[in-house]
């Protein structure tokens, strides 16, 4: 008997014109990831009926969504579509900045199964999260937060006319080797402290929208974006501190470089360091800031994050 194993299944993405729909003759890009655990949620009401020999008197099955998370390291030109999902927004002459244009996409597993696959797909699919982590000596980690309308009915078969683009070969971001120009300045800061750790979570607060009589979701409403994120910054000097205790405007920019020489530049140009200071943390360690922070909207470049993606020359 042939069983799926986990090494062989294959995410595929397409893009929505119209949200809940998969295109006709779909081009799939197959897509670069570590884990996922996108899946249909289904909601079901245990009926609190009173009998008197206190058995349970029926399950119903009230509801279902497409939730979950897609984990992968992070590369040049393979996320550019799950990012202007994110952002809400388009690529224009390399800058992408956060907007208000709803996307979607549809997602498709398929699980090698000898003879005959599996294929499960996932439709009206909005990208909520994406949490970036950067540790020294690591690559570049991304997971992102899925959130979805429905799943047709599983099959044993691609969709007639599916083609299927082969995977980028670009080389993973390495949080050591790649991290460029890191940028952290504000009136007190001057120069930019030493950081070992850095995480960033971007958010559209997506809010799930049901109607009587639909056994899926009707829609999603995008909520309030957002931009936060944490660091951790070697106790150098009183300018970090400062900066937390003064409430100062700071100025996040780093990029992240392949050997190649492609490269994404991460713009936050106003952000509020929220809170932090330093500790005692004992023997055989340095003495570190852990400083949580918040972007919000700069006027001057119309948004609160900017990314801008340059090939190789």
């Amino acid at each position: 008997m042939s069983f799926a194993d986990g090494s062989q299944v294959r995410l595929a993405d397409v893009s929505e014109a119209t949200p809940g729909t998969i295109p006709a003759t779909p081009p799939f890009q197959v897509m670069r990831y570590r884990t996922a655990s996108v899946r249909i949620n289904k909601q079901t009401d245990i009926s609190d009926e009173v009998r008197s020999d206190r058995n349970v008197p029926g399950i119903t099955d009230v509801g279902r969504a497409v939730t979950g998370t897609i984990e992968t390291r992070f590369s040049y030109n393979t996320y550019n579509t799950w990012l202007e999902r994110l952002l809400c927004s388009t690529f224009v002459t390399g800058v992408l900045k956060n907007g208000i244009t709803h996307k979607t996409g549809a997602l498709e597993f398929t699980y090698e199964q000898g003879a005959t696959d599996s294929y499960i797909r996932y439709t009206g699919c909005r990208w909520n999260t994406l949490d970036l982590n950067m540790r020294s000596r690591a690559p570049v980690q991304a997971s992102w937060g899925i959130m979805g309308i429905d799943s047709p009915t599983p099959t044993t078969a691609i969709i007639a006319g599916a083609t299927y683009a082969a995977p980028t070969t670009t080389e993973d971001f390495s949080a050591g080797l790649n991290v460029a120009a890191l940028s952290i300045t504000s009136a007190a800061l001057g120069s930019s402290p030493k950081v070992q750790a850095m995480s960033l979570r971007i958010t559209n607060n997506i809010y799930q929208v049901d109607v009587v009589g639909s056994y899926a979701p009707y829609g999603h409403g995008l909520g309030r974006f957002e931009v936060s994120g944490t660091m951790t910054v070697l106790f150098e000097s009183l300018a970090a501190y400062t900066a937390i205790l003064n409430h100062e405007d700071v100025t996040i920019g780093f990029t992240l470089q392949d050997k190649a020489g492609n490269s994404l530049q991460f713009a936050l140009p106003k952000v509020k360091f929220l809170d932090g200071g330093p500790a005692a943390p004992g023997n055989g360690q340095p003495v570190v800031i852990e400083v949580p922070f918040q972007g919000f909207y700069d006027s001057s470049s119309a948004a609160t994050i900017t990314i801008t993606k340059t090939d190789a020359p």
